[in-house]
């Protein structure tokens, strides 16, 4: 069956959510998990538990926030040495796996048809785009936790349409989640594709968004 078109009309840049999107993070898990478990069985335990732990408190962290609106304080110290802790035991396990098939392809091609692509993260994703290879293809990352708002809230949407000099409708925001990245987008007046429910497959979704 042939892949439907996506009416772009006014859309002029693309953005895109990380986590979940550009890479599968059950895959990322089940390399990060074996990483563990050689790192325990050479005597290095201890330090993977510890970032077992420090990993699991940040996302507690992150949806207890979500649920409580969404506001938080910006605290780069904090992300940094959470950011150490992901370069250490996260993100050597994202570069095995490498991105979804056909990300890399698809955002090549979308980047030269759009005026601007970003990728927009709840959580700091400069380090795991590049362990995917994929820093060339963004004009800018954003990061939620920097900025102070976690997705569903507008306000992050509204800073790139701003940075960006667009309308809402101008930008289309493309994700893995509805709950955050569809109720976010649609809340700022951005359009929205959820991954797996409007595209399963990233080579589908080149050719929804050909002109």
């Amino acid at each position: 069956m042939p892949s439907r078109r996506f009416d772009t009309g006014a859309v002029r840049a693309l953005s895109w959510d990380v986590d979940g999107t550009l890479y599968s993070a059950r895959r990322v898990a089940v390399r990060y998990w074996l990483g563990v478990l050689a790192a325990s069985l050479s005597g290095d335990g201890r330090s993977a538990r510890r970032a077992t732990g420090c990993l699991r408190r940040f996302r507690q962290r992150m949806e207890r926030v979500r649920r409580e609106k969404g506001l938080i304080e910006p605290d780069d110290a904090r992300i940094e040495r959470r950011l150490a802790v992901e370069r250490r035991w996260l993100l050597p396990a994202m570069a095995a796996v490498g991105a979804r098939p056909g990300v890399d392809d698809a955002l090549r091609a979308l980047r030269s048809r759009f005026r601007a692509q970003v990728a927009f993260s709840d959580f700091e994703a400069a380090d795991k785009l590049a362990s995917l290879g994929l820093t060339r293809h963004f004009d800018a990352v954003y990061s939620g936790e920097r900025m102070g708002w976690l997705k569903p809230r507008p306000e992050p949407f509204r800073r790139i349409l701003a940075d960006l000099e667009l309308m809402p409708e101008q930008l289309l925001h493309i994700g893995d989640r509805a709950e955050t990245d569809g109720c976010g987008a649609s809340a700022a007046g951005c359009r929205f594709l959820l991954l797996r429910r409007d595209f399963r497959s990233f080579r589908e979704l080149q050719t929804m968004l050909a002109r």
